[in-house]
């Protein structure tokens, strides 16, 4: 499996556009979508780039592949497959609480709005 087929994998994954990706490293749509089809040759520093965006090891990204993670659960030991669950858990969980803290954070942000326009509103009726 070629390195760029698994980085679109590991990117559709995670959620992320090309759009998304080639802005992160200053590119444009089409030249990260050469690097996606195989068209061009990775540079390091670059795969290293994307491995940053992703969130996501070298290693993982190199050593990818789907057909292990999604296709081969009969084939496995209940134990790997525990494992991978685990690991599978741990993200989605990783998510929720990033989405949480995110939603923490707006709400105190638009309580701190209600304030500031209460107090507005406030000088502006008292005479």
């Amino acid at each position: 499996m070629y390195i760029g087929f698994k980085i679109r994998k590991i990117r559709e994954l995670k959620n992320f556009s090309q759009e998304n990706m080639a802005h992160e490293l200053n590119m444009t749509q089409n030249g990260y979508g050469k690097i996606e089809r195989n068209e061009v040759n990775l540079k390091f520093n670059t795969l290293l780039k994307i491995s940053e965006i992703l969130e996501t090891p070298v290693e993982t990204i190199i050593g990818y592949d789907d057909k292990t993670i999604f296709n081969n659960f009969p084939s496995k030991s209940k134990q790997q497959v525990n494992i991978l669950h685990t690991a599978y858990d741990f993200n989605i969980q990783s998510l929720y609480e990033d989405k949480i803290k995110l939603l923490e954070d707006k709400i105190k942000l638009l309580e701190d709005k209600i304030m500031y326009l209460q107090e507005k509103l406030n000088k502006s009726i008292t005479p």
